[in-house]
């Protein structure tokens, strides 16, 4: 049975709506509907008892679930509080890409991935943490708007239209070493292929 079938069976009409959390415009509130159920994907040896929690989404055309291990007398609140923790996770990731560049690398090794993402999450805990520090004075401070006042408030080598020429032809220099060491490199490994 599928979860849409059983979610419109009469037997799991008791929707729980529920507050489950603050929003910027008040109080996000959703139906929720629970129940425990025996899931086996055919591979290990027996059935696993898992707690299936089913929400309407937001305009009602679909139905979201997820499946919890939650201890067995988990409740439909503590249930809820943990799936809408997926709300906070996801604008993390967003903040992380728009502000901190997450996305925006170009690396050869996994070694140099490693690196890049360290330093995101290093750069979105400090904002993060500045956002916490200003919650009282400045409620609806964003990491996007930190990343500004940074921008306009640290100082910057580039000043006049000389110096940006200056930094982007620097820039296209290191590219070409870059570019020049990597077919080098390339070059031994083929000769020793041979």
């Amino acid at each position: 049975m599928t979860v849409a079938e059983w979610a419109a069976t009469p037997s799991a009409s008791a929707w729980g709506p529920l507050s489950i959390r603050d929003g910027e415009k008040g109080e996000v509130m959703a139906d929720y509907l629970t129940q425990r159920v025996w899931v086996w994907d055919r591979e290990a040896p027996s059935a696993s008892r898992w707690h299936l929690l089913v929400r309407p989404e937001i305009d009602g055309t679909k139905l979201k679930f997820g499946l919890s291990n939650a201890k067995p007398k988990a409740s439909l609140r503590r249930l809820a509080e943990m799936q809408g923790a997926r709300h906070f996770v996801e604008q993390s990731f967003r903040e992380a890409k728009s502000a901190c560049g997450m996305a925006e690398y170009q690396v050869r090794r996994g070694q140099a991935w490693h690196h890049h993402m360290a330093l995101v999450m290093i750069a979105t805990m400090f904002l993060a943490k500045e956002r916490m520090a200003r919650r009282e004075t400045a409620e609806l401070l964003s990491c996007r708007d930190l990343v500004e006042i940074m921008r306009h408030r640290l100082p910057t080598k580039i000043v006049t239209d000389e110096d940006l020429a200056a930094s982007i032809i620097d820039w296209h220099r290191r590219r070409h070493q870059a570019m020049a060491s990597a077919y080098r490199k390339q070059a031994v490994m083929l000769s020793a292929s041979d």
